[in-house]
């Protein structure tokens, strides 16, 4: 079992995009996918339609027992053959555990996953922070994607995402890898979007900017607007996302799954 945090220190740059493009790219390859929605706004839990959830992500951190774990798991409306995609559900209680106190951070969520089965792919959908629910996320994980826009905001949020990552390996998950950046809502037509690409690439190696990056297409919105993974958008647009988050997704498996 595979676990990733898509995580951003600013808000409004796709992270939950980039967290359901990913678990649409997995499912079309039979991998049994959950998405553990920490962000209290409850995006993917909404977009993926959760049915009628008995328990939520902040109940597990408050009882990370497997009677609650298993409790909260639930089934969602998103139907993709030959894979499957569940949701740990969001709640905006979350927004209680959030509050980070430096030396004082003690991981729950990792109680609880020792005993999580069944699932080849874990996704965490972060807040845009870092405080505990992030970190929480950091703590199980086996690597972090980190997603931004081509903004002087959206570098800085790099930056920070970064010396978190640092601090959570150091100090709470040796094996914890920092994946690399995912560059979302990029348009080839503004020359700032083009430089602060270069710029990122610069401070954090060229190899950290994940490739492709995500262009700005309204199939992204429209895939969210019905519920619906962006690889069964059948325009022109869908067809190029399927493309690239298969491609990002190709990267991670090779990267993390032997």
């Amino acid at each position: 079992m595979l676990t990733f945090s898509v995580m951003g220190l600013k808000g409004g740059v796709g992270k939950t995009s980039v967290t359901l493009g990913l678990a649409g790219a997995a499912t079309l390859r039979g991998l049994a996918t959950l998405v553990v929605d920490l962000d209290p706004q409850g995006n993917a839990t909404s977009i993926l339609a959760a049915k009628k959830p008995k328990a939520t992500v902040a109940d597990v951190i408050d009882d990370p027992s497997v009677e609650m774990l298993e409790r909260a798991l639930t089934i969602c409306d998103w139907e993709i053959e030959p894979g499957e995609v569940d949701v740990l559900p969001s709640t905006p209680e979350l927004v209680v555990h959030d509050a980070y106190v430096p030396g004082a951070f003690r991981p729950r969520l990792a109680k609880a996953f020792k005993y999580l089965q069944g699932y080849d792919l874990v996704l965490f959908d972060c807040p845009p922070s870092h405080g505990t629910l992030v970190r929480e996320a950091l703590a199980v994980s086996d690597a972090a994607i980190v997603v931004t826009t081509p903004s002087f905001f959206g570098a800085q949020g790099v930056d920070r995402a970064v010396e978190t990552i640092k601090d959570m390996k150091r100090n709470h998950n040796p094996k914890l890898d920092f994946a690399g950046v995912v560059i979302n809502r990029v348009r080839s037509t503004v020359e700032e979007h083009e430089y602060r690409q270069k710029e990122m690439a610069r401070i954090h190696g060229r190899s950290a900017i994940l490739s492709p990056s995500i262009p700005e297409r309204v199939a992204m919105q429209q895939a969210e607007s019905f519920g619906q993974p962006v690889q069964v958008v059948s325009t022109a647009g869908g067809r190029e996302m399927r493309e690239i988050f298969d491609k990002h997704l190709t990267r991670l498996l090779r990267n993390y799954g032997e």
